[in-house]
Order: C-alpha cells, then sequence, then structure tokens
C-alpha cells in the first residue's frame, strides 16, 4: 500500500495536516515519541512496523526518515509543510516558553530528532537547521515533482491544493488551523530566547 507521509519541519503546520489526513478518512498516524530511541541505533524496526499499519502521517519522527520510507514504501507521496523563518521561530520560541524547563529525557530527544546539543541551541542553530531540511527534502525529491507537495498554509494553500495531490474530492468543510499557539507577551518572549535559546 503506497504511503502519505508528511514531512514538514516541527511548527509548520504538521498538527493542521493530520487534521486534514483524518478528515479525508485516511487511517492516521501523528508524532509518537517512543520510537525516537531506535533511530541512533539504526533500528527502524517499530518504525517501519507502525508504518505498515497506517496510511497518513506527520510529525516525528516521520519528518528525517523520508529516505527511509520512501525506499521502505515504494510509490509514496510526501508533503512538505513550509512557514515563513521569522514566524515559524517565534512560533517555536512560543511553544518551548508554554512548556517550560526540559527534562533530560526530553533534551535528549531534540537532540537526536534535529541533531543540535539541546538545551544550549541558538535561535541561528535552529534557523539553520529547519531550512537545511527544507533543502534537502526538495533536492532529494528533485526529478520526481509528482511525489512531493510543498504547502505554506499561511499564505492560501489548503484543501484545493493537497486534494489535488492526492486525488481526493475537497471536503465541505472549512480548512482547519490546528494548534495555534497561544503567545506571550513580547517581554517574556525576550526573556525566554535570552534564556533558552541564546546561551553561551
Amino acid at each position: 500500500m503506497s504511503k502519505i507521509f508528511g514531512i514538514g519541519w516541527a511548527k509548520t503546520g504538521t498538527t493542521t495536516l493530520g487534521h486534514c489526513f483524518r478528515t479525508l478518512g485516511f487511517n492516521h498516524q501523528s508524532q509518537d515519541l517512543s520510537l525516537v530511541d531506535g533511530i541512533p541505533k539504526d533500528d527502524l524496526s517499530r518504525i517501519m512496523a507502525l508504518a505498515q499499519q497506517k496510511e497518513t502521517f506527520e510529525d516525528w519522527p516521520w519528518i528525517i526518515l523520508y529516505k527511509e520510507l520512501d525506499e521502505a514504501f515504494p510509490n509514496s507521496r510526501f508533503v512538505l509543510t513550509v512557514r515563513d523563518t521569522e514566524k515559524w521561530v517565534r512560533s517555536y520560541t512560543n511553544m518551548l516558553a508554554n512548556k517550560g524547563t526540559a527534562s533530560e529525557s526530553t533534551n535528549r530527544i531534540r537532540q537526536i530528532l534535529y541533531g543540535l546539543p539541546f538545551p544550549d541551541v541558538t535561535e541561528a542553530q535552529l534557523i539553520e537547521r529547519c531550512q537545511r531540511h527544507n533543502q534537502e527534502v526538495q533536492l532529494y525529491f528533485r526529478d520526481r515533482p509528482e511525489d512531493l507537495l510543498i504547502v505554506d498554509w499561511e499564505r492560501g494553500d489548503g484543501w484545493k491544493e493537497l486534494c489535488d495531490f492526492l486525488g481526493r474530492e475537497v471536503p465541505r468543510e472549512p480548512f482547519p488551523h490546528a494548534n495555534k499557539g497561544k503567545y506571550s507577551s513580547q517581554s517574556m518572549m525576550r526573556r525566554v530566547l535570552t534564556k533558552v535559546m541564546a546561551r553561551g
């Protein structure tokens, strides 16, 4: 069975994509951080076993495994959600503020997924990692444009673009905008950036 993988970086509208997949009737799988431990050991057995059972996917760990998933499931399709860099960084740092101090376990998971030294990362490192992911995805699919859809929900992409790509009829219900952040004051955001993102 062919699969559809959402491989946009975290906080680019991946939750919205998951809602879309469910609305369109797919058997969907979202984030599952319990699968992360096998990645450094090159043991993807649990990830692939779950992928066998579902039709659509988004968020971690699927984001960084698009090459392996492409090889394991021929004829699959991929959706890259993207977002304005400034808005993305603000959303990500806001998420950190709302979650509070990360545990050692959470930081270890982030280190594996991002390849960055959490919690001691800078805004510049986060931006570079996200942009590098987007560039690598587009390079990987450069000769297969029919297998990759790039969407930016904030710039007006929605049901039409997604359903045209998937060969599905556009649902009657409005396009969802899921998991919108609750933003702190600008002063709090500055404190979070200083404390969490700009160490050293």
